[in-house]
């Protein structure tokens, strides 16, 4: 199977395409230029790896939460490409599939251990966007069973409202070291990775996760994940 897959949730819009059995990764680091810069960085992969858009059997994409405008352009070129040729879209949310590669590089996984994961993105302004999800082993696949649904708040808020039942805990995320000391102080026994997922992650999770159908959209059924309105959303509500 070909599969084309982005995500422009960042300030860094990636490209990866798995094709002939090899996958293929570009990106570029402007986030001001992702709607100029996107179809010329699929292009380019596609080259690279000997394909054509004809080719290409499925699509993919990170679907937020993240930047307003990145999210939008990337779900609208995928939409457009599957509306034009009628393939299916694999999309998952930046915290689900963070959660899906912390638990399959923990020791929990290589000892067949279920585990809570607890994903982090900043928010700006001491704000998080998060999940908490279950994950265990499934034979060879991986459960991912949602116990908060992607959500925002003030760290401390959040660490008031997990519950201190959970056991075999990993926090990750891109601000984990940020935020290091005061999930030592909430869960001394946690482990704690900081890092984001990449577009290869998803199309690795596509094959590893036991309900893949549940994340298949097409150009009428794929929705961003925005977790909170927009700045101009929040302003014209509170008035």
């Amino acid at each position: 199977m070909n599969i084309l897959s982005i995500d422009t949730t960042t300030k860094e819009a990636s490209v990866s395409i798995l094709g002939n059995g090899n996958i293929v990764t570009n990106s570029i680091s402007n986030e001001v230029t992702h709607s100029e810069k996107l179809l010329p960085l699929i292009d380019t992969t596609l080259k690279e790896n000997n394909l054509k858009l004809e080719n290409i059997d499925m699509y993919a994409c990170i679907n937020g939460p993240g930047s307003f405008t990145g999210i939008r352009i990337g779900l609208s070129t995928l939409k457009a490409f599957g509306f034009i040729d009628n393939k299916k879209i694999f999309s998952m949310s930046s915290l689900d599939l963070m959660s899906y590669v912390a638990y399959k590089k923990s020791k929990y996984y290589n000892e067949g251990k279920d585990c809570i994961i607890i994903s982090l993105i900043d928010a700006r302004n001491d704000r998080v966007y998060y999940t908490v999800n279950s994950l265990s082993k499934d034979g060879e696949k991986i459960n991912i069973n949602n116990i908060v649904k992607n959500s925002n708040s003030n760290i401390t808020e959040l660490f008031s409202s997990l519950s201190k039942n959970y056991s075999n805990v990993i926090f990750c995320g891109d601000l984990i070291n940020k935020y290091c000391d005061d999930i030592s102080k909430n869960y001394s026994d946690a482990f704690f990775t900081e890092f984001y997922p990449t577009t290869s992650d998803l199309i690795n999770a596509y094959f590893n996760i036991s309900n893949p159908n549940d994340y298949l959209y097409d150009t009428y059924t794929l929705d961003a994940n925005y977790v909170r309105e927009s700045q101009a959303e929040r302003m014209l509500n509170n008035e």
